[in-house]
């Protein structure tokens, strides 16, 4: 329901302006946790989730990363180092205290980035559904939304009929999601606001930001979550594999593997079973 909706927030951040969902009261620094999500998405990715926190007396802030969703589209200045240090900023600003991170996809993946380099920054880390090192059929695995990014539909209903794959059809939490992300030209055409140029920089820089061995350096508590049906098959299309699950694990110094069952790279955030287990890791 709308009453689950979050309190949106514009922050000048690192020079640009950056959109903020916020479920929960922001009483207790402490009990902050930064949610960062995927390579094209937004801040509704996190509509299961963000209740769910907000209602265990936490405080969930979901950036629209920089290029993504409300937030502004610089010309350059995408990769993970970038948005570690918006999400570094985004801490400053709203004064919060060792804030636990939450990463999906991406977002995964700048949440081992910050952990590893700025350790004091953070409480505990939730890595969803992507590792240090991706699998090389990640691209083919995740094309469908690469796909969308600059093309023209011709309506509202058009885009999200396209864009939604079938199990998403029937969940208002997606379809919420899409629309957040349509942009209505004056002519009614619609496209998704995420620009393909930031993601193709993005992709660049990131292909050259080695994470291999950061795991070694993660000291904080860690969830390592991950998807059981991969988006090309049940095993093709894993962005996080067992085995690589498990040799992050035995780098880090505290860190535990959740499978979550019936969850593809997407579902994952919206299954209740992700949920409560973050939930009762964060609240542990």
């Amino acid at each position: 329901s709308m009453t689950n909706g979050p309190v949106d927030r514009d922050l000048q951040i690192n020079g640009i302006r950056l959109r903020v969902a916020i479920w929960g009261e922001l009483s207790d620094p402490s009990r902050a946790v930064l949610l960062a999500h995927g390579l094209t998405a937004n801040s509704r990715s996190w509509a299961l989730l963000g209740p769910a926190l907000a209602g265990a007396g936490f405080c969930g802030i979901a950036l629209d990363l920089r290029g993504r969703g409300r937030s502004d589209k610089p010309a350059s200045g995408y990769g993970i180092p970038f948005h570690a240090n918006d999400l570094l900023a985004v801490s400053r600003e709203l004064r919060l205290d060792r804030p636990h991170v939450i990463g999906h996809s991406l977002g995964a993946r700048i949440g081992i980035w910050l952990a590893a380099l700025y350790p004091q920054s953070l409480g505990k880390l939730v890595l969803v559904d992507a590792g240090a090192t991706l699998p090389p059929d990640t691209f083919q695995a995740i094309s469908p939304a690469l796909s969308r990014l600059g093309a023209v539909y011709p309506s509202r209903e058009a885009y999200l009929d396209q864009v939604m794959n079938p199990e998403m059809r029937d969940s208002p939490i997606w379809r919420a999601y899409y629309d957040y992300d349509a942009e209505v030209a004056a002519d009614g055409t619609v496209r998704s606001s995420v620009p393909k140029s930031a993601i193709d920089e993005e992709n660049g820089v990131n292909f050259f930001t080695q994470l291999d061995a950061l795991p070694a350096y993660i000291k904080v508590p860690t969830l390592i979550a991950r998807a059981t049906v991969g988006l090309l098959g049940a095993d093709a299309g894993q962005l996080l594999p067992m085995a690589e699950a498990e040799r992050m694990q035995s780098m880090m110094a505290d860190a535990k593997i959740a499978s979550i069952p019936e969850s593809n790279h997407y579902t994952i955030v919206t299954s209740d079973e992700f949920v409560r287990q973050t939930v009762d890791f964060l609240g542990d």
